[in-house]
């Protein structure tokens, strides 16, 4: 056996063997390994993963896993659905990327999970980096599909009526913040970001305006910011009119900007992602046609691309790595259709044994009943926790329906 005498820092000496040495380079590899083998973990396993020791937990509740886990699961995107049926939620995560005419098994494969907390509640957002926004006009709930948490934020102050929310994302401060704006009068929007001792606070130099009118969600963030389609009234002579117009509101410098609409009398209240650029959808007889900010020669306005073919299944959204057009129903199961409009290719998927007999009986919701499918395409995983975000007092007395943990 090679040995070998090394001086220690006290002056004393200290023989260590060949063997010893190896081992020691083993057990310095795997920690330097571990992290790398945990990011590729499904979320729900690496906060199991927390509970093996005091560096594993160490190591997956740190800002920068955290952050890293975030940017390597949106590599593998998934189709995030929430049925609301009767007094349930029930989520269920769909992989987007399934090889085409194959039907896929729910039974045996999709992650899902019910839900109570949120019955009331409608989305507010698309999933913002892992997160989702739901709320109704009177309070706004934060949600994390993957670490079963949610938190329902205090209440705006000053007081805003009618509430409307939007969920941002800065990629550069690794923030997210909740605009909240009135959708009754014109009052200045309000700020909350996702962090301890946070609380609202006030816009500055915000143009008075307000969100044009719609049910559920009213923006969408790309890259940094939040777009949403607004209403500023003016004055003119002694009357009133208004201008309609495309708010942007810069999540990390918390600034607004405006943008105007194209003249298309078809306009529909659907913003979408088209890879990273704002668009704006359009409907017709028998094609949707979509408007992009930002493409090509014109950088400061939008650009009008070729139609897609119209589809008796609902446009749910675009895939943000492939530019799929995704259509989506359930009836008897999930199917989801991808239409790439550049290749002209579409891929058809059956997601198998949800909406049929069994599954309604398995999840204990009565045949028949009323239910409704809300769609969260391009959904990645995400470890941020929610515990630490201030609560509302009817929050906190509700502690068991705002945390939980992937079982």
């Amino acid at each position: 056996m090679d040995i070998r005498e090394e001086e220690t820092g006290d002056g004393e000496r200290r023989i260590q063997s060949k063997e010893d040495e190896s081992i020691g380079k083993f057990f310095e590899l795997i920690l330097d390994l571990t992290p790398e083998i945990l990011l590729r973990l499904p979320a729900k396993s690496a906060v199991r993963f927390r509970c093996v020791s005091k560096l594993w937990s160490s190591i997956t509740t740190r800002p920068e896993f955290i952050r890293s886990f975030a940017i390597q699961s949106s590599k593998q995107p998934c189709l995030l659905a929430c049925i609301d049926a009767s007094d349930k939620r029930l989520f269920i995560s769909l992989p987007q990327h399934v090889h085409p005419d194959e039907s896929y098994s729910y039974v045996d494969r999709l992650d899902r999970y019910e839900v109570n907390a949120l019955v009331d509640d409608e989305p507010m957002s698309e999933s913002v980096h892992g997160l989702v926004c739901f709320g109704n006009f009177n309070r706004i709930v934060v949600w994390n599909p993957s670490m079963r948490q949610h938190v329902t934020l205090p209440k705006p102050e000053p007081r805003v009526r009618y509430i409307r929310s939007c969920l941002g994302y800065d990629p550069v401060s690794d923030k997210y913040k909740v605009l909240c704006i009135s959708g009754k009068r014109c009052q200045d929007p309000l700020v909350f970001t996702l962090g301890p001792q946070e609380s609202w606070r006030v816009t500055q130099n915000s143009p008075r305006h307000f969100p044009t009118p719609t049910m559920g969600r009213i923006g969408i963030c790309i890259n940094g910011h939040v777009y949403y389609q607004a209403t500023i009234p003016y004055k003119v002579d002694d009357s009133y009119e208004e201008e309609k117009l495309l708010m942007s509101f810069d999540v990390r410098y918390e600034k607004f900007s405006t943008i105007e609409k194209p003249a298309d009398p078809t306009l529909r209240n659907f913003l979408l992602n088209y890879e990273g650029k704002l668009a704006w959808g359009c409907t017709s007889f028998s094609s949707i046609r979509f408007w992009v900010w930002g493409m090509g020669r014109n950088k400061n306005g939008f650009r009008q691309r070729d139609p897609v073919f119209e589809c008796i299944l609902e446009l749910k959204g675009v895939t943000h790595d492939t530019g799929e057009f995704i259509f989506a129903t359930m009836v008897d199961a999930f199917y989801v259709l991808y239409y790439d409009p550049k290749r002209k290719r579409a891929r058809w998927i059956e997601y198998e044994g949800i909406g049929d007999q069994e599954f309604w009986i398995r999840n204990g919701i009565l045949r028949g009943t009323y239910y409704r499918v809300d769609w969260f395409p391009n959904h990645s995983e995400s470890l941020m926790s929610l515990d630490n975000v201030p609560c509302s007092v009817a929050d906190l007395h509700g502690v068991l329906g705002r945390s939980g943990h992937p079982g």
